[in-house]
């Protein structure tokens, strides 16, 4: 009724704009929750900014593998790095903090929608370890994007999430469905503002497997700050 109304008085309401990229097909890591081993696949992405990875502007198209509408709205994702190095400088992790909350307060110079990606990048809980055998795991060095829904009423539990993934040891079953990783370039965005993505290199299922052997391989990152630890996380605020 109203909105007959505003268009007869001229009023139209706004609707979100979301710009179409072409779709790009990577290689991701696929965890399914029947127990079968993860696996490598190939998945094509689709222009999306109904969920907390919009600031990614193209994600991979995960609807056939979750096989509900329901599920694909209610998808959420976090990060981690594998590296080389044995420590992050903890003054580089400082100043990050500092400028992204500076960059954050600078409302007057940003739209909405680009506070709001923002806000979802650095929000994002963030994981960070230290590979041993990086030689070994060379190609497996970098930045992932672990994608997973929390439709619990459509999607069975995941047991099979390495623990080593999961955010929060104290809720080791806590995903729903397929779990998906992605790879991310070391660039992370293009020049036409969306997330560049990498193939998953196959040595990567070594840490899929074995929880046991990825504890002595994967090393949580430590760092202390007056008097206080942060085991892995690096949340930014």
């Amino acid at each position: 009724m109203f909105a007959s109304m505003w268009s007869f008085l001229g009023w139209k309401e706004e609707e979100p704009v979301i710009q179409s990229y072409p779709p790009v097909t990577i290689v991701g890591a696929r965890i399914p929750a029947d127990g079968t081993p993860a696996h490598l696949l190939p998945l094509t992405t689709i222009s999306d900014s109904s969920a907390p990875d919009s600031f990614l502007l193209h994600v991979p198209d995960l609807r056939s593998y979750w096989m509900s509408e329901q599920a694909w709205r209610l998808r959420d994702l976090h990060r981690f790095h594998l590296q080389k190095d044995g420590c992050v400088p903890l003054s580089q992790h400082c100043m990050q903090t500092d400028d992204f909350k500076s960059l954050l307060c600078m409302s007057q110079r940003l739209s909405r929608e680009q506070i709001l990606h923002l806000r979802q990048r650095y929000l994002l809980p963030q994981q960070r370890f230290f590979v041993q055998q990086h030689n070994t795991y060379h190609y497996c060095l970098g930045t992932y994007y672990v994608f997973c829904s929390f439709a619990v009423d459509d999607l069975p539990v995941n047991k099979f999430v390495p623990r080593w993934i999961e955010e929060d040891a104290h809720s080791p079953y806590r995903y729903f469905g397929d779990v998906f990783v992605v790879k991310i370039s070391p660039d992370e965005v293009g020049q036409d503002g969306r997330a560049v993505y990498e193939d998953v290199d196959p040595l990567f299922l070594d840490f899929l497997v074995d929880d046991a052997a990825c504890s002595k391989t994967l090393i949580p990152l430590l760092h202390r700050r007056e008097g206080q630890k942060m085991i892995g996380s690096l949340n930014i605020f």
